[in-house]
């Protein structure tokens, strides 16, 4: 799933939820989304015991996209998805003319969806309207459908794995509902709706499950939970974390990875845990809003410590942790947000010894 070209503050895609929430009459109001600017690393930073390699995975196979780091780029199999805010370009791997899927007028391109010989793209339009919009797109036919039933909510977090997708949409009374839809056909159906005053975000969809997190409108701060989807498309509660701290989800093949904030100051910075087989492991620090399931492990960002570090993507493979990538860059350096599409995971590096966008399989 491609959203953003870098990162960017961390509650911003729980405004938009708030935002149609809010505009529907019953929504929860927007939670503590104040955060910190990452400081340049210090050797007073570094943490004790930090996980950092205990598996033999290694670094990934990487190689450049060619394309810039400016560009909005993930990866597949067949194509390659590059997307500005008033379209997506989906570039056959082969010979091929490319796909253009224009933006929506008075909107712009929100989530970017591919796998295999499909996609997804969204388009969001501010807090103008609660309402969203969204096509699925045949890459062979070249042919773009709107995606009518559900309706879409405006915004809010995407998720696509094989042929099914997951997306908000709004129920009766504008509570906050999710949506499942085949992107093969365009056959789509309600699903849970949040509780009164609450709604969803961080969505992530892999071989293993799919993963959310709910929030409240308490103030100060808004109580976090993270969930797994069961067999009837109900959330069901991590076992694990600490109450109304969590903030990242993904299933695995041996339990869940998610990630708590310690700090509500400081809500970029997370630390990751994984359950395996009913025990949990610490995965050590990492950045929150990175987690990405790809090619049945998943991925998250871990910013520098130290002067002396690099940016790393770290793997976990559902029994060991590993370094998948690490940038050229050390202390003021940083990944953007991991995108997976075809068991092909994309990452972006920025840092003062250059950029790169590369990407790289994960089977």
């Amino acid at each position: 799933m491609l959203r953003t070209r870098t990162r960017t503050t961390l509650a911003g895609g729980l405004l938009v939820v708030l935002g149609a929430l809010t505009a529907c009459g019953g929504g929860a109001d927007e939670p503590d989304g104040t955060t910190s600017p990452t400081p340049e690393p210090t050797e007073q930073t570094t943490e004790t015991s930090e996980p950092e390699d205990t598996g033999t995975a290694g670094p990934l196979d990487w190689q450049p996209t060619g394309h810039t780091v400016e560009d909005r780029v993930v990866r597949g199999a067949g194509w390659t998805a590059v997307a500005t805010e008033t379209e997506v370009s989906f570039e056959p791997v082969g010979d091929g003319e490319p796909v253009v899927v224009p933006a929506v007028e008075g909107r712009t391109v929100d989530a970017v969806l591919l796998e295999g010989d499909r996609a997804v793209v969204s388009f969001a339009a501010g807090d103008a309207t609660p309402t969203g919009a969204a096509v699925r797109v045949d890459l062979v036919t070249s042919t773009p459908t709107e995606i009518v039933s559900p309706e879409p909510a405006n915004g809010g977090s995407w998720a696509m794995h094989d042929d099914s997708l997951w997306y908000p949409t709004l129920g009766e009374g504008g509570a906050y509902c999710l949506a499942t839809l085949a992107v093969s056909d365009g056959n789509g159906e309600d699903g849970w709706c949040a509780p009164e005053r609450t709604g969803f975000s961080n969505l992530t969809a892999g071989e293993h499950g799919v993963g959310l997190m709910t929030f409240d409108d308490v103030r100060p701060v808004a109580c976090r939970t993270v969930h797994v989807l069961d067999q009837t498309g109900q959330p069901q509660p991590v076992e694990g974390p600490t109450e109304c701290t969590a903030w990242d989800v993904a299933p695995t093949s041996t339990g869940v990875v998610w990630s708590e904030v310690p700090r509500e100051q400081r809500q970029e910075v997370a630390r990751f845990s994984a359950s395996v087989d009913g025990a949990v492991e610490s995965l050590g620090r990492g950045t929150t809003g990175t987690l990405v399931p790809c090619g049945g492990d998943a991925f998250f960002v871990r910013d520098p410590a130290r002067r002396t570090d690099p940016a790393r993507l770290m793997r976990w493979d559902g029994t060991a942790l590993s370094v998948a990538y690490e940038s050229e860059s050390t202390g003021n350096a940083f990944l953007g947000e991991p995108e997976c599409a075809d068991g092909i995971v994309t990452v972006s590096s920025f840092g003062e010894s250059g950029d790169e966008q590369v990407w790289a399989e994960v089977g």
